[in-house]
């Protein structure tokens, strides 16, 4: 929040600035640098170093508590030792019923289905839960839902926000990589390097260009005139993102003054900036192999010298037409611009080409206007000419697929420099890589040196590399501290840490500050697995608890900061519409790619353009595949609290509110799937059985919610579809055909009906 206001305080006088300027040339005297004292490094008191998440984490031994048989797991241990010192009692474990839905949520975000709820229920082997737990981590879903959750932290988006908001074409290979890297168990301490360098560590691995995705998923504003001012927005949001995500601090408050509350200086914070000081944005990383490259840039340099000699012999029949139609138009252009005009074709100069194109626009004339200008003679070889220049790009190998990340800059890059109060047009003191001063006593023998220039054959030690390893390494405080605490987080609705991303002072204390730090060294010792993490996570009995409380329990643990219950949850706004075209039997499970555009609402107002997918199958893709507009959210997932991409997001807001309800009674969408639900309830009902409302009502139960109606449920919707329906068993055939239209829409309305239920976007 304080670096949004830094940020948007920039930008007002960037144009308070820019409207008194004339030029840009007057921006110049703001920039000039004024020499100054170094700025000393604060010493931290004794009392700031001993705070808790500044310590490497010890490995505790689990507790013992009096109740031993509830404990499955060591996680269990440290969690009923407190609530039994409350004098308390954990929850009964919910049914399979339950667990199996729950399970399902929250490993690979999909409701399961009616018949493997019945299979896990009916599953008599000791280890049938443990077995269903592998399965799900197994699951390619897997990684589809959690790289949603990754996506969130890294402000993933697939365009650059603000007014034009330009789209990024290749943004979609980092959410691939992410799923990729997820399902495939990546040790976190690899993910992690790989997303802060690893162009550097694997310079000719594509897979570790991709990676470096994250820090180029900042916003940008293309039309910023502002010389630097872009680069230097673009070094303050990695430079907050990345203390945020990884390490779980919030050094953006240094950004303008020291820390009010933590131990980190503003020095810090531009020492961390410098860090990433010499990265640039690449968005042409060849990911085709050096043969096909070859190959695509010997056809490609021959047609465009072919395009060239058309296109000269064109310009020389069109010139003096184009004098003589562009008169008013040239008087109006620049001498030097004239002058170029006025060159033959085959002697303009390279620079007269490039001037010629800037004013490009002002000099075109229609193709209709120019050949009817055109004497009899010039229009035939220029008709000619023009259908050979037109087959000639037909001829223009397609683009090779290219993508995008970071990069170090080549040759001379602006120093990282400390700004006076955060502003940008108050630089001071040249600012040296490293990290904040509190983590010293860690830093032993890491090399943040680097050379403002750097050669072709140079490669000098990278501060980026330093970062990553020092940010990896096993007695870092933080680093497995934050994931394994935003793992917990996203399994029970909030964290052993409360505030995910804030583990300074000001932050929530943790709860089981033993069981946080035994998960961080079991992270380590496993091989910093998170499947290893997340599989003991969702096989303990905590986990395993209901979500019914005991009065007791609600008297003396209100906020459930034991765990002496499951919270039930709302499943998040992806897995709303996932779950829909799931019962709906629409959902399209077809892995990676470029992202899809699903229909919009009527009336929704794209700006930058939001081109529908033609095929129905890919407009119902997972939802992680939708297409990400920075400005414009999917009003589906806006309505269910999707977040904003422009920042990082390490807790999704989570409402209950009108829109929401409003959006699964009239959206079309919905209603359109509805009808389909309803259609495949009728052909997966029994053919004798298909126009029985009692049948067809337990169908769409199990269906829709994977379970048998109650008896109450089942006599209030057999009730409903007799009182919509008509429905008689004899008659002709036109009577049979409407009474079969008449039992569809009446099932459709039932479906409807069932969706917007709680149970179906709750999980207990």
């Amino acid at each position: 929040m304080i670096g949004s206001v830094r940020r948007e305080d920039q930008r007002r006088r960037v144009v308070l600035l820019w409207v008194c300027a004339t030029s840009v040339a007057c921006l110049v005297p703001a920039l000039v640098l004024a020499e100054e004292s170094k700025t000393p490094d604060r010493r931290w008191s004794a009392e700031q170093r001993k705070h808790w998440s500044f310590i490497p984490p010890q490995r505790p031994t689990p507790p013992s508590p009096a109740d031993l048989k509830w404990v499955r797991n060591p996680i269990d241990a440290f969690v009923l030792d407190q609530i039994e010192a409350a004098e308390l009692k954990p929850s009964p474990e919910a049914d399979r019923a339950t667990l199996i839905r729950r399970l399902s949520f929250d490993l690979i975000g999909l409701p399961p289905t009616a018949e493997e709820v019945k299979a896990f229920v009916l599953d008599s082997r000791p280890d049938a839960y443990e077995r269903l737990v592998d399965q799900f981590l197994a699951s390619p879903r897997f990684g589809e839902r959690w790289a949603r959750v990754w996506l969130d932290l890294a402000r993933f988006a697939e365009s650059d926000g603000f007014k034009s908001d330009v789209t990024r074409p290749n943004a979609w290979r980092y959410r691939d990589w992410v799923i990729r890297a997820l399902n495939q168990d990546m040790p976190y301490d690899q993910f992690v390097r790989l997303q802060v360098a690893g162009d550097e560590l694997f310079p000719n691995d594509p897979e570790a260009f991709v990676a470096t995705g994250f820090n180029r998923n900042y916003p940008f504003e293309d039309n910023n005139m502002v010389p630097g001012l872009n680069r230097q927005l673009m070094l303050d949001d990695v430079t907050d993102t990345t203390s945020s995500v990884f390490m779980g601090l919030t050094l953006a408050c240094a950004r303008c003054h020291d820390h009010k509350y933590d131990p980190l200086s503003q020095k810090d914070y531009y020492r961390l900036q410098a860090v990433y000081g010499s990265i640039d944005a690449r968005d042409d990383f060849p990911l085709a192999s050096p043969i096909e490259r070859a190959v695509y840039a010997t056809v490609g340099a021959e047609v465009k010298a072919r395009e060239q000699v058309l296109k000269r012999t064109l310009d020389q029949i069109e010139k003096p037409y184009k004098t003589k139609l562009l008169a008013s138009a040239l008087k109006k252009l620049p001498e030097e611009a004239r002058r170029a005009f006025a060159t033959d074709p085959i002697e303009r100069s390279a620079f007269q080409e490039d001037l010629l194109a800037k004013f490009a626009s002002a000099l075109a004339v229609p193709a209709s206007k120019m050949e009817s200008a055109l004497s009899r003679d010039d229009r035939k070889i220029w008709s000619e000419r023009s259908r050979l220049m037109k087959e000639l790009k037909q001829d223009e190998p397609p683009a090779l697929a290219a993508a995008s990340g970071m990069a170090d800059a080549r040759g001379k890059v602006p120093p990282v420099r400390l700004m006076r109060k955060g502003n940008f047009f108050n630089p001071g003191e040249v600012i040296q890589a490293g990290i904040p001063s509190i983590f010293a006593a860690i830093d032993a023998g890491m090399d943040w040196s680097r050379n403002a220039t750097r050669s072709e054959s140079e490669t000098p030690p990278s501060p980026r590399v330093a970062f990553a390893e020092w940010l990896t390494r096993p007695d870092h405080p933080l680093t497995s501290r934050v994931i394994v605490n935003r793992l917990w987080q996203n399994h029970f609705g909030r964290g052993l840490v409360a505030t995910s991303s804030d583990f300074g002072t000001q932050g929530a204390e943790p709860t089981h500050p033993e069981l946080l730090d035994w998960l961080a060294t079991e992270l380590i010792r496993s091989g910093w697995s998170l499947k290893a993490i997340h599989r003991l996570i969702v096989t303990s009995a905590t986990y395993r608890q209901s979500s019914g409380a005991s009065s007791k329990s609600m008297q003396v643990d209100p906020d459930n900061s034991l765990w002496s219950r499951c919270e039930r949850r709302r499943i998040d706004a992806e897995m709303v519409r996932d779950a829909l075209l799931a019962v709906a039997g629409k959902l399209n499970l077809a892995m990676g790619g470029p992202s899809v555009f699903p229909d919009l609402p009527p009336g929704v107002q794209t700006r930058a353009g939001w081109p529908r997918s033609q095929s129905e199958a890919e407009r119902n893709r997972r939802s992680i595949y939708v297409f990400v507009r920075r400005n414009l959210k999917y009003p589906l997932f806006d309505a269910f609290d999707f977040p904003d991409t422009n920042i990082t997001c390490s807790e999704r807001n989570v409402s209950v509110n009108a829109p929401q309800a409003l959006m699964l009674l009239n959206s079309d969408l919905v209603l359109e799937w509805c009808r389909s639900l309803a259609s495949r309830a009728i052909d997966s009902t029994a053919a004798p059985d298909r126009s029985n409302p009692r049948a067809l009502v337990g169908t769409i139960y199990r269906l829709v919610l994977a379970r048998d109606p109650t008896p109450a449920e089942l006599n209030r919707a057999t009730s409903f579809l007799d009182s919509q329906a008509r429905l008689s068993r004899e008659g002709d055939k036109a009577d049979r055909a409407e009474d079969a239209a008449s039992l569809r829409t009446a099932l459709a309305d039932l479906a409807h009906v069932l969706v917007n239920l709680n149970e179906f976007v709750f999980v207990d």
